[in-house]
């Protein structure tokens, strides 16, 4: 029961930081030529109620006991998948129900299982949290893995997205593939409970700020709440680190 008590508690967080957020957003519309959210598009509604589940959902899984944390995960993906297919981005589509559902699902049988594991046995698993990247061949094969889904979405982008040259838009189709490489290892590490995780994501933010802000019409609105992302990963990140056991 605590565990769903702290689900909906963090739920309800999200949606006042982003009434908070609306607010300041609203107030700042107000100077002339500044628009910064789109409420008559159906694709900006269904991004917007995916962000506040998506808060909730960090902040519930920044608690590594609380597994329920992934539905709300799921919930998100599914929300940006109906998104990408009204925006007719079918990589993405293909991305979050084929990839980004599929590892919550399985973080959700993993962290179910490890808290079975914890409360028969009353405390916490060896290695647990340790970062992989202090592994030199996990860093290695990490770092291999980011540079093929960077490499591979690059090309993809050249030949079905922007239809243009290799040496064309080359730093917006590297930020592109940055966002998708990030999000990738931030879900996958997520899965097996390692701090790694966090750093992912906290890049994916600092990636999504660089990526709508040099847009050649900048998503400011985007830019914003890739910030707010940045500010709950990296909360998420520093309570990780400090209840890391030392000897692992």
């Amino acid at each position: 029961m605590e565990l769903y008590k702290e689900f909906g508690k963090n739920l309800l967080i999200s949606l006042g930081i982003f009434a908070a957020l609306t607010l300041v957003l609203l107030i700042a519309e107000r100077w002339p030529g500044i628009e910064l959210m789109a409420w008559n598009s159906a694709p900006f509604c269904v991004g917007f109620a995916a962000s506040i589940i998506g808060v909730g959902y960090v902040l519930t899984v920044k608690n590594p006991n609380n597994y329920l944390g992934f539905y709300g995960g799921i919930a998100m993906s599914t929300l940006l998948g109906i998104q990408f297919i009204m925006t007719h981005q079918w990589d993405l589509v293909m991305l979050y129900f084929g990839v980004f559902i599929p590892f919550l699902v399985r973080s959700i049988m993993v962290w179910k299982t490890d808290k079975g594991a914890r409360d028969k046995d009353k405390g916490q698993k060896v290695g647990e949290l340790k970062p992989e990247w202090l592994n030199r061949k996990q860093l290695i094969v990490s770092l291999l893995v980011a540079a093929l889904i960077i490499g591979g979405d690059y090309v993809l982008n050249t030949l079905c997205i922007y239809h243009d040259g290799w040496s064309e838009h080359v730093l917006l189709k590297l930020l592109g593939a940055g966002l998708i490489c990030t999000s990738t290892e931030a879900n996958y590490w997520l899965i097996y409970k390692k701090t790694d995780a966090w750093i992912w994501w906290t890049l994916y933010g600092v990636v999504g700020v660089a990526f709508y802000a040099l847009l050649p019409e900048p998503n400011y609105y985007l830019v914003i709440l890739n910030i707010v992302f940045i500010i709950v990963n990296a909360s998420a990140l520093r309570a990780w680190v400090a209840i890391t056991p030392r000897h692992v």
